[in-house]
């Protein structure tokens, strides 16, 4: 049976074959971590990371009293109490890194295209958002932000939903939250900053009630056909420093599902030099200055 912290005794994290110091991850066992963490998540660990990997696998070793690695490995990957166990482990191994309007040129687009969407007189009711990949919840409140402003100008009641999608659930519940140190929070002008934030205690702000009631929040796999976030037909799917981490041919198989996720005439937003010389089928470039967009025809 796993065991969970508080199983733990003085014996099972102090000096012995279980301390984290002692225990070492052989290649062939970093090479069995590194398939599995391939294979669930689709995230490939960039070698520069490799270091970093296999010192949060041995600490979570000694946290739990294992004499083996391996062992950890097999609970890990059982169903049950290894599944749970492999979310607080991912939580350890993944870059939980975001920023509010991180690369500008496409917030700019995503709001000039609402725009149209808004002034068209065949708009739908409800404007449609999913971003994968969101980590702590600053670009799915960004995207909230631009789209309020929007409904606001034209004088309309908001109709869309933004929902975000991450692996991670200590950065779901992150955002969920929705407070940020000050710090975080340089690259939101004040007049928004005004709008949308109330402080929430010395150093940090919180995002307002009226943003939190349009967006949503999953812990859920990108590649999983039946993640909330593809529930329904998409206008946008923002999709940006995710692709970076996956291995060509998953990056070709996400982005050709994308297509059938989108509503005709919808989005696929995607980081600056994360596509280079290929697009998915069923889409076609977007000319736009600065960023790297698709469209699917009506």
């Amino acid at each position: 049976m796993l065991k969970t912290p508080k199983d733990l005794s003085s014996r099972d994290v102090g000096a012995g074959p279980g301390q984290p110091d002692e225990l070492l991850l052989s290649d062939r066992q970093y090479r069995l971590w590194a398939e599995m963490l391939e294979n669930k998540t689709g995230v490939r660990i960039a070698t520069h990371r490799d270091d970093f990997v296999r010192r949060q696998i041995v600490r979570r070793v000694g946290e739990l009293g294992f004499d083996d690695v391996d062992d950890y490995f097999r609970e890990v990957s059982q169903s049950g109490a290894g599944s749970r166990e492999w979310g607080v482990l991912l939580d350890r191994l993944l870059v939980k890194e975001s920023q509010f309007f991180r690369h500008q040129a496409s917030h700019n687009f995503f709001k000039t295209r609402l725009m149209a969407h808004l002034q068209s007189p065949q708009q739908e009711q409800r404007y449609s958002v999913c971003s994968v990949g969101c980590s702590t919840g600053e670009e799915v409140y960004s995207l909230a932000m631009n789209a309020f402003d929007n409904y606001v100008s034209v004088g309309q009641a908001p109709g869309f939903s933004i929902v975000g999608i991450d692996v991670s659930s200590e950065a779901i519940e992150s955002a969920r939250r929705g407070v940020y140190p000050n710090r975080h929070l340089d690259s939101v002008p004040r007049e928004r900053l005004d709008r949308y934030f109330s402080e929430a205690s010395s150093g940090s702000m919180e995002v307002n009630a009226v943003l939190k009631k349009r967006v949503g929040f999953f812990v859920s796999n990108m590649f999983d056909e039946n993640c909330p976030g593809f529930a329904s037909p998409l206008d946008v799917i923002f999709c940006q420093n995710v692709l970076i981490y996956l291995k060509n041919w998953r990056r070709r198989d996400l982005l050709n599902s994308f297509v059938a996720k989108l509503k005709p005439g919808g989005y696929l937003i995607v980081g600056p030099g994360e596509l280079n010389d290929w697009q998915p089928e069923g889409l076609s470039r977007v000319a736009y200055s600065g960023i790297h967009a698709f469209e699917k025809p009506l």
